[in-house]
């Protein structure tokens, strides 16, 4: 190589010589720039080392994901992160983000109620949008009116999302908390994941395939995650009283029948099983690879 290099060196004069080696220069300063970019300024360097636009080839220790679980409620910031050059899709409001917070419900009554409701709409002007959006205002904000309009006891109903667009991936995860009367807390998520160019939903097998993952290796992880919050919650329980108990046995564990999951801007999905979904209760399982 070195000999190639001198060969053709010492076939250039003049001029030439000039410009081959202001060219060599301005090579080698654009890839240290890149170098010092990616290593101490790009957002996603960990997971995104070649700035390609998007992130999924990262993975963390069990103890990192630990943490992430352990931070999740922290995610809900009522707004958008996006990793992506370029989104381009037909917005229903053209000044807006691609999603922004809709109905922004802050209410109280001393009496009976405590509303405080931030609940997203996708401003996405296809089919599939507006029908993600009327799911949205279904579970959400139909709830909400009608705990402002209940004369019955007293309730506090809170509710955040998050938004994530990677590439050309959009999700949007929304948390509600309900506390009604002396019932215990029922915490309820709801994702909604969307694949912008296709102008279609995504599911969690998509993004397994995304990510590079076999279907039987996901579903292992998410089979030896349950088993150990079972043990978990069995060990508490002994000790502190009745916990909320799993069904191993359930279908719900199943990717085909798992529904809330996420993709985050940084490229880790997110399988969350909501167990206040359908029970009073804020337990939930979550698993991230």
């Amino acid at each position: 190589m070195k000999r190639a290099i001198r060969r053709l060196v010492s076939k250039l004069n003049g001029r030439n010589k000039y410009i081959f080696f202001i060219v060599l220069a301005m090579i080698c300063i654009v890839a240290l720039s890149l170098g010092i970019y990616t290593q101490f300024f790009y957002q996603y360097s960990e997971t995104d080392p070649l700035m390609m636009g998007i992130n999924i080839g990262a993975q963390k220790t069990a103890e990192e994901c630990a943490m992430l679980e352990a931070e999740f409620n922290n995610l809900f910031k009522n707004d958008i992160l996006i990793n992506s050059e370029n989104v381009r899709t037909d917005k229903i409001e053209p000044d807006k983000p691609l999603v922004y917070n809709g109905y922004n419900l802050v209410n109280e009554d001393e009496t009976y109620y405590s509303v405080n409701a931030q609940i997203p709409v996708i401003n996405i002007d296809t089919e599939t949008g507006k029908a993600i959006n009327a799911e949205i205002r279904k579970d959400f904000l139909e709830k909400a009116n009608s705990v402002m309009r209940q004369t019955e006891q007293n309730i506090i109903y809170n509710v955040t999302y998050q938004a994530f667009v990677n590439k050309d991936v959009l999700s949007v995860v929304v948390k509600a908390s309900l506390k009604e009367g002396n019932k215990p807390e029922k915490v309820s998520i709801k994702t909604y994941n969307y694949s912008i160019p296709d102008k279609r939903r995504v599911t969690l097998e998509n993004l397994i395939d995304v990510k590079n993952r076999t279907k039987e290796d996901v579903q292992a992880l998410i089979n030896n995650e349950i088993k150990t919050a079972y043990n978990n919650a069995k060990i508490i329980a002994a000790e502190y009283g009745s916990m909320y108990e799993r069904d191993l046995k359930s279908d719900m564990y199943k990717i085909e029948n798992t529904t809330n999951y996420f993709l985050t801007q940084d490229g880790y999905i997110y399988i969350i099983y909501c167990y206040g979904n359908n029970d009073y209760t804020n337990e939930m399982d979550i698993i991230i690879f």
